[in-house]
């Protein structure tokens, strides 16, 4: 039987310092890990609003001898949040990744549609004002995590199901995205790095968005959307 390289050279004497190597780079690994920071684990609760404003007039349809566009004018308000808090954990700075589930809303929408329709040269025009009506949706979720220490991003909230609006009728740019523009990367407060410490976290973000749409299309679009997320520290 082959006798190990170290063992051959050194006898037991040669034995005994392999023997020696490996405890020290166990040890060294064991450090190591206990080296790593230590998480704490906070409790997240998401509280959201969302305002939307706008005149959109669809690509005109032809028909026959006919052309006809649509316009809605709409004024669209959501609030929501988490209906339980989330645990996560933070460690140096970092929210640790984690699903945020379980979030609930309301959206109450308001406003007007406009049909112009040209026949032969004939112009004629109708618009129907909309009853403000109420949308609930429940079980909608997001992603959180940090890509560097002091910051955290979140995913745009997914799994928003709402029954589709006809009065007024929805932009694609509001179907596309119900709880308004993603927030994207936000600062953590600075005392976020000493979370060991802390008992509670406030962040409070903020985010407007304008579109003006081009031909063949019509209108413009203002959106606002704001976060305040609470981290309190879990007990025990």
């Amino acid at each position: 039987m082959k006798r190990s390289k170290c063992a051959t050279l050194l006898g037991g004497l040669g034995r005994n310092l392999c023997l020696l190597v490996l405890v020290g780079v166990a040890c060294a690994v064991a450090a190591h890990a206990s080296a790593a920071p230590a998480s704490t684990v906070f409790r997240l609760t998401i509280v959201g609003t969302v305002h939307q404003e706008w005149t959109f007039t669809a690509a005109p349809v032809a028909s026959g001898d006919c052309q006809r566009t649509e316009t809605s004018e709409g004024i669209r308000s959501v609030s929501f949040r988490t209906t339980v808090p989330v645990a996560v954990r933070l460690s140096a700075g970092r929210v640790l990744p984690a699903d945020v589930r379980r979030i609930a809303g309301t959206v109450t929408l308001t406003g007007a549609n406009t049909t112009d329709e040209i026949c032969g040269g004939v112009g004629n025009s109708k618009t129907t004002d909309c009853a403000q009506t109420k949308r609930r949706f429940t079980g909608a979720s997001l992603h959180a995590e940090s890509p560097r220490p002091g910051f955290v991003t979140l995913n745009r909230i997914a799994n928003v199901r709402l029954a589709t609006a006809d009065c007024p009728r929805e932009p694609p740019d509001v179907v596309k995205r119900p709880l308004g523009p993603a927030l994207n990367l936000l600062r953590l407060p600075k005392a976020a790095l000493m979370a060991g410490r802390l008992a509670r976290i406030n962040l409070l973000a903020s985010r407007t968005q304008r579109k003006i749409y081009g031909s063949p299309e019509k209108g413009r679009l203002t959106e606002r959307a704001q976060l305040t997320l609470t981290f309190v520290r879990a007990k025990g």
